[in-house]
């Protein structure tokens, strides 16, 4: 008898038609409207104007281009106006620093200093937040001095690839990455830069094929639009086609890799508009945690610091690195965990999910086979000095003695700030350390909730 595969065409004509039913409805959310566009493009030209006011007052020849995703008409939302200064090559680097960073201050008048490989102003125009950087007007990518003299050639690759219809689809990919929690290269989110979304639909021709393409992807995928260069290790590859030596993708961690993965999965199996606009997260209530972490049997350490005065891009991984510093210190002490995060708002929490906060006063201390000549130092070591007198088994000298801390919060006190920390929080400033059920307060409870709670975004 012939299988009758009518059932299956019909389930996924219906998926499809879903589908294309929940991303027109995004495109009208998402879409700049007339009146959005004109108010972007009259802010573009008055600022693109000052720059060229402020030009005057030197004796350069300096250019100004916009660039990023107004540039290129792959915005979602409310966008940031990315305006580069173009120096000559001739003119040396602390120049160009101090040029760009004067023409900044001058004409964004909230500005304030950022760092990438050099300093730049950000701030506001008529409402929209704008980065002012300098960089050098190279001809050839290969003759950049800076890492953002590149950004132009994107620009301009973007400009020229782009087909019609496929802007839409930059923001159809643009959303759907922000509703999953994972758009944006920078150090908060680690996750899939706009240029990379842009050519991720050169790639493949819209989001939807993106999205069926990721299900054969695994850990060191390799993509490019032409020349490959030498060889990366990171989790997702993507050749940059205006620099066949440099990864697009190098900011992506393996987490936010897997996500996008798992997440175009359950998007195209079960298609929603929680994937593009998911409701809000909220904290648990103490109550709950409470109930979630006797179900569970484990106990917290949460560890409060002030919030050093850092932008973002330093700030969070140096508290990725503060946090690998208290974990680090916890499993030398022999305390096993089972989960750990950072959070970062007003201050900083450290909160760390242990099996225990406090382990037995005696620890097991190994010693040599009882043949080996150094055996006796061992004996002479801990006879009366240990909490047992050394003792054989299979052959191996071994004692109980006292360990050196029992408390992990009182281990965390006296020896948290010996170990290896970001450099901004080596003065632990504002320490407060709360363990098991004094660490389910008020305070720490937006922090525990962020460790506990493993949904998915468009799970809420």
């Amino acid at each position: 008898m012939p299988i009758d595969h009518s059932n299956g065409k019909c389930y996924r004509l219906i998926a499809i038609c879903l589908i294309m039913d929940i991303e027109e409805e995004v495109l009208r959310k998402i879409s700049p409207s007339i009146e959005q566009r004109e108010y972007v493009n009259s802010a573009v030209r008055d600022i693109i104007s000052a720059v060229r006011e402020e030009f005057k007052k030197t004796s350069l020849n300096l250019d100004v281009m916009l660039v990023g995703s107004v540039a290129k008409d792959t915005y979602i939302g409310s966008p940031d106006l990315d305006v580069f200064i173009l120096f000559p090559t001739t003119v040396g680097r602390r120049e160009l620093q101090d040029i760009g960073l004067h023409i900044g201050r001058s004409i964004l008048s909230d500005g304030r200093e950022h760092y990438a490989e050099h300093p730049y102003v950000r701030g506001t125009w008529r409402n929209l937040d704008v980065d002012l950087v300098p960089c050098y007007a190279v001809r050839d990518v290969s003759k950049i001095q800076t890492s953002v003299d590149r950004t132009p050639f994107h620009t301009k690759y973007i400009n020229s690839h782009l087909k019609n219809g496929q802007h839409e689809q930059v923001r159809l990919l643009k959303q759907f990455m922000k509703g999953i929690g994972i758009y944006g290269a920078e150090a908060s989110i680690q996750g899939f830069s706009g240029y990379l979304v842009e050519l991720l639909i050169l790639k493949y021709g819209g989001m939807r094929n993106v999205l069926e393409a990721s299900a054969t992807w695994k850990k060191g995928e390799t993509i490019s639009l032409g020349e490959r260069g030498r060889h990366f290790e990171d989790p997702f590859i993507f050749y940059d086609p205006v620099d066949k030596d440099r990864n697009v993708s190098s900011a992506l961690s393996l987490n936010n890799f897997a996500l996008f993965i798992y997440a175009a999965r359950e998007y195209l199996a079960n298609p929603s508009l929680r994937f593009f606009f998911p409701n809000e997260r909220r904290s648990f209530e103490l109550s709950d945690i409470r109930n979630m972490l006797d179900e569970r049997g484990t106990e917290l350490l949460v560890v409060q610091i002030d919030r050093p005065d850092l932008i973002d891009d330093d700030l969070f991984p140096q508290a990725r690195r503060t946090l690998k510093g208290l974990t680090d210190l916890l499993e030398d002490a022999g305390f096993a965990i089972y989960d750990k995060i950072f959070y970062i708002s007003n201050n900083i929490y450290l909160v760390v999910e242990l099996e225990y906060t406090t382990l037995p006063n005696s620890i097991r201390h190994y010693g040599p086979p009882a043949w080996i000549d150094n055996a006796q130092s061992f004996l002479d070591k801990w006879s009366n000095k240990g909490l047992s007198e050394p003792f054989l088994e299979d052959g191996r000298w071994s004692v109980m003695i006292k360990r050196d801390f029992s408390e992990a919060s009182i281990l965390v006190r006296e020896r948290f700030q010996q170990t290896s920390l970001g450099s901004a929080f080596r003065n632990l400033k504002g320490l407060v350390i709360t363990s098991g059920k004094r660490a389910l307060i008020e305070e720490n409870r937006a922090a525990i909730s962020a460790l506990l709670d493993k949904r998915k975004n468009w799970e809420i």
